[in-house]
């Protein structure tokens, strides 16, 4: 009997050969919607394939890179977009970045000690006693008559002293607050403590008030911020803020941005604020809320607390959202040098402070560890650091996770005994180096010593060690600019000219990798962002010149041409 047609082994082979041609065919992609973008290189991060010509781009991710030629060829019809005089590299990452903080204090007089240059905003530098309060009373005077004076930038050890009395001198007709740098005190003067009633009961175990002094600080800024609240955040300056903040992020080349304390002045406001200005679609970088876990529920930490963390999860798209990471803070501010400092501790005999009680801590971050939330814990002091390493290996020793990804966050000063240890615990590392920078010489003097200060941010240790380290401004403490924070790692110079302690100095490639693959991994992002690879998203910076070309010295003076988010281009002229 004859083999029938249908059956034979020719015909079921081109009918297989068929059907996976017409599959193929149906996978590739169509040269509609599709846009191929060359530069002079492309810099991936990717250790497998370092450079590119060119990248394919379709529905705002990466599809194929390799030689403009090739892409060509391949889809002959596509969009072009020709960069042949820039240097392209995975959109920066900013992992520490405060937007509703930075809303608040943009509309606010500057008086710093150094020059800032931001988007519509030029702040020359102010030193000495003299000409901070010259600078502070003129700008009083020059607002209308009754209205509140608000001024950061404020630092002692640049500007003098700051009291309740120093204010009154200064601006007696109206209420007036002082912000100081690190963000985390403020002084009000006498018109402005008349606003307000703080009770006994209130101050009874609040020992970061001084009301003759008019000084608010560490746990004691949150008693301030909440009787102040109506004078200091006024929706239409927080909004404007905000608007600035794009502008602040999209200058610094940034696509991707963590706040690193959502809800520090009142979850459900921010949100709505970040939905209105964040969430819009000519804004070209996705940010990711992280709230602190202290001002989450009525009870921080409890049940009832982490379940109203979870429902945050549920909110907002790609672009906007919650992620299952949380905030706790550890010791004082590096700014205010009330960071926990092991022995001797600090040359004028003062001590650090506590923001967090180390029994809190450890209550807060255990409770949010069995929950399944990545820990983000700020430390400061070297003290700071040692009680939240013994925390971390307590609670992992009882509830033990492989990749639990704690970050410690700033990290100013650590010991050069802290780095194996970090390594040892599975500890990450997001760092701030502009501490180095703006404050090193200054407590090698007062403070520190040299000894100590010109150790600041000890990146090569951590490094050695095979710690992943992730760089940050957590703006406005140090400038949204990754590059400018990318050269303070590499030269360790201080805004004095002072180079401080070079052997601790990242290369090039370190501080790249620190403001792109390594800022995504810090969190949980580098299987979606941080290199240019085939299926993660299409950010890229755009430079007009090539950071690995330059002398390191001029890394942040690198011009940024602009951005590209998700396959759309954000250009800064």
């Amino acid at each position: 009997m004859a083999t029938s047609t249908l059956k034979s082994p020719r015909f079921i082979f081109v009918s297989l050969l068929a059907i996976a041609l017409t599959a193929w065919w149906l996978w590739q992609p169509t040269d509609e919607g599709l846009r191929i973008i060359s530069a002079k290189s492309i810099i991936t991060m990717d250790s497998k394939q370092p450079r590119a010509e060119a990248v394919a781009v379709e529905n705002g991710k990466i599809i194929a890179l390799g030689s403009l030629a090739n892409l060509q060829e391949r889809w002959p019809n596509a969009e072009q977009l020709k960069l042949e005089d820039k240097v392209l590299t995975p959109g920066f990452i900013e992992n520490h970045l405060h937007p509703a903080m930075a809303a608040l204090l943009l509309p606010f007089h500057w008086i710093t000690p150094f020059e800032w240059e931001l988007p519509g905003k030029q702040v020359p530098a102010t030193q000495g006693k003299e000409q901070y309060r010259e600078r502070l009373k003129a700008a009083a005077d020059e607002q209308a008559e009754g209205e509140w004076f608000i001024t950061w930038g404020f630092h002692h050890y640049f500007h003098g002293d700051m009291s309740r009395e120093v204010l009154d001198e200064l601006i007696p007709d109206r209420p007036a607050l002082v912000w100081h740098r690190s963000f985390h005190e403020i002084w009000v003067n006498s018109k402005a403590m008349e606003l307000v009633t703080i009770s006994e009961e209130e101050l009874k175990d609040q020992h970061h008030v001084n009301i003759d002094e008019g000084h608010f600080y560490e746990s004691g800024l949150l008693l301030g911020l909440e009787k102040f609240r109506e004078y200091i955040i006024q929706t239409g300056r927080f909004m404007s803020g905000l608007e600035q903040v794009v502008d602040v992020v999209h200058a610094g080349g940034i696509t991707t941005i963590a706040d690193m304390a959502n809800g520090m002045f009142d979850l459900d406001m921010e949100w709505q604020a970040f939905k209105w200005v964040l969430d819009d679609k000519d804004v070209g970088f996705r940010t990711r809320l992280i709230p602190m876990a202290d001002r989450v529920g009525e009870n921080p930490g409890s049940a009832e607390a982490i379940l109203e963390n979870d429902a945050l999860l549920e909110k907002g798209n790609e672009k906007l959202k919650f992620v299952k990471q949380i905030k706790l803070l550890a010791d004082g501010a590096f700014y205010s040098q009330l960071m926990q400092m092991r022995d001797p501790g600090y040359l004028d005999g003062h001590h650090g402070e506590w923001i967090t009680k180390p029994e809190k801590l450890e209550e807060l971050a255990t409770a949010y560890w069995q929950a399944g939330y990545q820990l983000h814990i700020h430390s400061n002091g070297d003290l700071g650091t040692e009680v939240v390493l013994d925390m971390i290996e307590r609670i992992n020793y009882k509830h033990p996770k492989k990749d639990h990804r704690t970050t410690l966050h700033h990290l100013g000063y650590i010991g050069p005994d802290q780095a194996e240890r970090i390594a040892e615990l599975g500890v990450i590392v997001s760092a701030n180096p502009y501490y180095l920078h703006t404050l090193g010489e200054t407590y090698s003097e007062m403070g520190l010593g040299p000894d100590r200060a010109h150790y600041i941010f000890r990146a090569r240790d951590l490094l050695n060690e095979g710690v992943k380290v992730s760089l940050h401004s957590d703006f406005s403490m140090a400038p949204a600019q990754p590059l400018r924070l990318a050269w303070v790692a590499v030269n360790r110079q201080g805004a004095g000219g002072l180079q401080m302690a070079n052997e601790q100095a990242m290369t090039v490639h370190e501080a790249l990798k620190a403001i792109t693959i390594d800022a995504a991994y810090a969190i949980q992002m580098e299987s979606e962002i941080g290199s240019i690879e085939v299926g993660k998203a299409a950010d890229f910076t755009v430079l007009e010149q090539d950071p690995y070309e330059i002398a390191p010295e001029t890394l942040k003076d690198i011009p940024i041409w602009g951005t590209i988010f998700e396959g759309k281009t954000y250009a800064l002229q």
